[in-house]
């Protein structure tokens, strides 16, 4: 069966080609249609790592040129002071590494060792955490205030960029920096039970601790799926770079957690912890994500793999069922039913990260686990 989805992604990316040009899709349209990134946005390596995902998979070079004609937009994303933030491994990992990775492409590999050093810059000494977001005189200034002492739980995926880099170079401040954001992320962004904060903040003089908040579950007391996601599947990633038990407790303790709060459906509600009848909404990003990092952790965990791989493929059959778009012609994605920004009424797209994780997923439950992060 997976095999036969794969087969019919590749067809569904190959197809959309012609439609989708050299630009980099943000959240889709009701007609199945995709609006298009802003220069800098932080999801536009998401399709790119599916056209270098169909590369590895074909080895058809169309895919590869396709990847490659958006370089122009990611060199000019490290020219941009105030393009750069904590999303630079989601953008990078998937790009630059990703092609380094596959083809072995030297300017590639200097262009994610300068995404890598960026990143690490970001790094605050005393709080022992990544920024997410630069302060600078022309950010509004909500903007300002929400960069100065915050760090989100999208932060975990973007650690392998650092730890690549470390592997690659030798350097060990790489390594450093991404070890030490990874304990302090565990530390602040998961609670007691399992569940997990969207965001936590520091004080912006002293950078002590403060609180956990969210800017897109329901409450800053609730779990948004998403974000538990982007941890299930970041952690399975730092574990398998540090090999410290830690991060594999983490991971597990997370997984756990999503899996006993999916729906009838056997899917993600947009928050898991949303007590009024929102929680009905899905959001198909949540569940690809997890069903990726599920599989990944499944592939890494000595005692409970099968269990979540098992799980993972359960997971998986449910988004399909219930979200693929493999038989819908007019479709530019792979994805019905993303949930973009609840609380903003964006509740149904097509969105990048679902479909480049759904593709993944597919590609892990097959045995394949040498990718891009």
């Amino acid at each position: 069966m997976k095999k036969c989805i794969i087969k019919g992604i590749i067809n569904k990316i190959s197809e959309n080609i012609q439609y989708i040009g050299t630009d980099n899709p943000k959240i889709g349209n009701p007609d199945f249609t995709w609006n298009f990134c802003e220069p800098g946005y932080w999801v536009a390596g998401f399709y790119v790592g599916e056209l270098w995902a169909a590369y590895m998979l074909t080895g058809e070079q169309r895919f590869a040129n396709q990847a490659r004609a958006r370089y122009p937009f990611f060199k000019n994303l490290l020219n941009e002071p105030e393009l750069i933030n904590h999303d630079l491994g989601f953008l990078f990992s998937l790009s630059a590494v990703a092609d380094y990775k596959l083809t072995g492409n030297t300017e590639a590999r200097e262009l994610g060792l300068r995404a890598a050093e960026a990143l690490r810059a970001q790094f605050q000494q005393v709080g022992e955490f990544i920024q997410a977001w630069p302060l600078t005189k022309h950010n509004l200034e909500r903007r300002n205030e929400l960069a100065a002492g915050r760090m989100l739980i999208d932060s975990f995926e973007n650690m392998a960029l650092l730890f690549w880099a470390a592997e690659e170079t030798g350097i060990k401040s790489f390594y450093n920096v991404a070890r030490a954001h990874s304990i302090t992320a565990v530390r602040y962004l998961i609670r007691d039970d399992g569940s997990t904060f969207h965001t936590f903040k520091f004080d912006p003089a002293t950078q002590a601790p403060i609180c956990g908040e969210t800017m897109q579950g329901y409450s800053d007391d609730s779990a948004w799926s998403r974000g538990h996601a982007w941890a299930i599947h970041g952690l399975s990633q730092i574990y398998r770079y540090t090999h410290e038990q830690l991060f594999l407790d983490a991971a597990r303790v997370l997984a756990d957690y999503a899996l006993e709060h999916l729906n009838d459906d056997g899917l993600c509600p947009w928050d898991y912890l949303d007590p009024t009848e929102g929680r009905t909404i899905i959001d198909s990003s949540a569940c690809a994500i997890t069903c990726a990092g599920l599989a990944a952790l499944g592939a890494l965990d000595p005692i409970h793999g099968s269990r979540y791989t098992e799980a993972a493929t359960d997971l998986f059959n449910s988004l399909t069922q219930k979200c693929s778009l493999l038989n819908e012609p007019a479709a530019q994605g792979l994805l019905d039913y993303g949930a973009y920004f609840v609380r903003r009424g964006d509740i149904r797209a097509m969105l990048p990260y679902g479909d480049y994780f759904y593709l993944e997923a597919a590609v892990r439950l097959q045995g394949k686990h040498d990718l891009f992060w």
